[in-house]
């Protein structure tokens, strides 16, 4: 039998070392929403899903994730984008414990909510540094075909 995109979601989720609520919350949907696809619960993901999952993973390989054709990452951006997955799922981990230990405590509420801000404006920065690097990339093809210029 063939592997599903069910899977392939499920295998991303484990290559950035999240688990399903994790990769819902980075991806801005309900725990459940990604546990019930992961788990066989639900058949296939919804087009909005996969739009949100293609925004927030800019460097996946659509085709791959679609279809299971092709490699699962864009090559260049794959390292970058690890690296800031390895480190967010250990500070919303950190996060809830805090939560869970100082529960009445006003301030470690407030201290998550500015973690999350943070992260969520870190995820958007590094979006945006990805886009502006392929544009430069593409800028750079135009110089060296149009003007034959080796930079």
């Amino acid at each position: 039998m063939s592997e599903q995109i069910n899977d392939r979601i499920l295998s991303v989720i484990k290559e950035l070392t999240l688990n399903p609520n994790s990769f819902a919350e980075s991806i801005g949907v309900s725990g459940t929403v990604v546990h019930n696809i992961v788990s066989g619960r639900r058949t296939k993901p919804s087009y909005d899903l996969l739009v949100k999952i293609f925004k927030t993973y800019s460097d996946l390989n659509a085709t791959w994730l679609l279809k299971g054709e092709g490699k699962h990452w864009i090559e260049e951006s794959k390292a970058r984008r690890q690296k800031q997955w390895d480190l967010e799922p250990r500070i919303l981990v950190v996060m809830q414990e805090l939560m869970i230990k100082y529960a009445s405590d006003s301030s470690v509420t407030e201290l998550s909510g500015l973690m999350k801000s943070l992260l969520k404006e870190n995820n958007f920065n590094s979006k945006k540094a990805e886009r502006l690097l392929v544009k430069n990339e593409k800028l750079l093809a135009v110089l060296r075909e149009k003007l034959d210029l080796d930079v």
